[in-house]
C-alpha cells in the first residue's frame, strides 16, 4: 500500500486484500484445507491488510487457488475483514449453471462474517443458462430483504475477457466465440478467434487451445458467453453498479471494455435505448460505488468533496473501441479532473498526476 501511494499515480486507486494471494502467501498452491496454523497466518495477513487501509477481502473463486478454497476458510479471513468495517468483492465460485448456488454461497459467507456483499460482474454465462439472471435477481432481492446488504456490479457487453486456460473448466465455449486477445511473443494469434487459428495452424478447432497455451501458458482471450436481455436487465437494476472488469494489457488486442466501458452505458444504454436515466446512469458510476466502498469524500459534485470530475457531453459520449480494433479512446468526453488537476483534455491525457491511494480510513 505504500509503494502505491508513492507511485506517480493517474487516476485513484483502492485496493482489496486477494483472498488468491493470501492464500499462496500460506500454503501455496495446495488444494487442501487449511491447519489451524496456516489458518491463523491467513487471518493474520488479511488483519495487517485492513489496517493498511484495504476496502475488504476479495475473491477469484474459479480461479487457483482461491479455487481450492471451501466455504468456512472464506467466512473465516471474511470475519477478520468485518472487523475493521470492510466489504466483501467476490468473482463468484460459478456463474453458469450453478450460477443461483454461487450465490447462495457467497451470501452465507457475508452472513456469518457479518459485512457487506458485492458481486463482481453479475452474469448468467453459456447458452444454457441465459435468462437466469431473472431467478437470480430474484434470489439477491430476497436476500436483501432479509437483512443482508448486497450489490452487485456489470459491464455493458455480451462478451468477458480472461485467461484462456480457464476454458478447459468451460466446454461450453465454442472455438469460434473465443478471441485470442493477448499472446506473448505470437502477435499472429491476436484479435483471432480460435477458429481462425485452428485454420492458421492446420489443426482440429477444439486443438487450437491447447497450441495457443503452449505458446503462452498466460495467454489472455476475449469469451461470448452472454445474452443481451440478461446485460441489459442486470445493468437496469437499481443495485447494479457499473465496472469494466478490464485487464489492462500494453499489447494485443484487449477487451473493448478497457476503453469503452462508461461511455458506451452513457451513449448506447442511456441515450439511445433509454434503459434508464441519466442521472441514474451517473450514479451507478458515481455516488453508489463511492457510498459502497465507504469512500465518504467521493461520488458527488458537492462543496468540500474530492474534485473528481468528468465533463462529457450527453449527446455525442459514445464508445469506439471494438472487438477488431479495442484501442481507440471514446467520444464526447471533454475533460477529466482528478483531485481537482486535469488529467485529460479533449480526449488526450495530460502530464498531471494527481491519482491518490485511496485507504478505507479516507471514507
Amino acid at each position: 500500500m505504500d509503494a502505491v501511494d508513492r507511485a506517480d499515480l493517474a487516476v485513484n486507486v483502492g485496493c482489496f486484500i486477494p483472498h488468491g494471494a493470501v492464500r499462496y502467501f500460506a500454503i501455496g498452491m495446495d488444494r487442501t484445507e487449511p491447519d489451524e496454523a496456516e489458518l491463523a497466518r491467513m487471518r493474520d495477513a488479511v488483519a495487517r491488510g485492513m489496517a493498511a487501509g484495504a476496502l475488504g477481502l476479495s475473491t477469484g473463486l474459479i480461479y487457483p487457488p482461491g479455487a481450492f478454497a471451501g466455504t468456512e476458510e472464506i467466512s473465516a479471513l471474511a470475519e477478520v475483514a468485518a472487523e475493521q468495517g470492510g466489504v466483501y468483492m467476490t468473482h463468484m465460485r460459478d456463474e453458469g449453471a450453478r450460477l443461483l448456488e454461487a450465490i447462495e454461497e457467497a451470501v452465507r459467507i457475508a452472513r456469518d462474517a457479518g459485512l457487506p456483499l458485492e458481486i463482481s460482474h453479475h452474469k448468467a454465462a453459456g447458452r444454457a443458462n441465459w435468462g437466469k439472471t431473472e431467478q437470480s435477481i430474484a434470489l439477491i432481492e430476497k436476500e436483501r430483504e432479509a437483512g443482508v446488504d448486497i450489490n452487485f456490479d456489470a459491464y455493458p457487453y455480451t462478451a468477458g475477457s480472461t485467461i484462456l486456460a480457464v476454458m478447459a473448466r468451460r466446454p461450453e465455449a465454442e472455438p469460434e466465440s473465443v478471441i485470442v486477445s493477448s499472446v506473448r511473443d505470437k502477435p499472429e494469434y491476436e484479435g483471432k478467434t480460435l477458429t481462425q487459428i485452428a485454420e492458421m495452424l492446420r489443426v482440429p478447432p477444439d486443438k487450437a487451445a491447447q497450441r495457443v497455451l503452449e505458446a503462452d501458458p498466460s495467454a489472455v482471450a476475449v469469451f461470448f458467453m452472454m445474452d443481451e436481455a440478461d446485460v441489459r436487465r442486470v445493468l437496469a437494476h437499481p443495485l447494479c453498479m457499473i465496472g469494466s472488469d478490464g485487464i489492462p494489457s500494453p499489447t494485443g488486442k484487449p477487451h473493448p471494455r478497457l476503453y469503452g466501458t462508461f461511455p458506451r452505458v452513457l451513449g448506447t444504454y442511456v441515450r439511445e435505448e433509454r434503459l434508464f436515466s441519466l442521472e441514474e446512469g451517473v450514479r451507478k458510476m458515481t455516488s453508489l460505488p463511492a457510498r459502497r466502498m465507504k469512500l465518504a469524500e467521493r461520488g458527488e459534485l458537492r462543496k468540500g468533496l474530492a474534485a473528481d470530475i468528468v465533463v462529457f457531453d450527453p449527446e455525442t459520449i459514445a464508445d469506439r473501441a471494438t472487438y477488431e480494433e479495442p484501442r481507440q479512446y471514446p467520444a464526447g468526453i471533454e475533460y477529466v479532473i482528478v483531485n481537482g488537476e486535469i488529467a485529460a483534455e479533449h480526449g488526450e491525457q495530460t502530464v498531471a498526476r494527481a491519482g491518490r491511494l485511496l485507504r478505507r480510513s479516507s471514507g
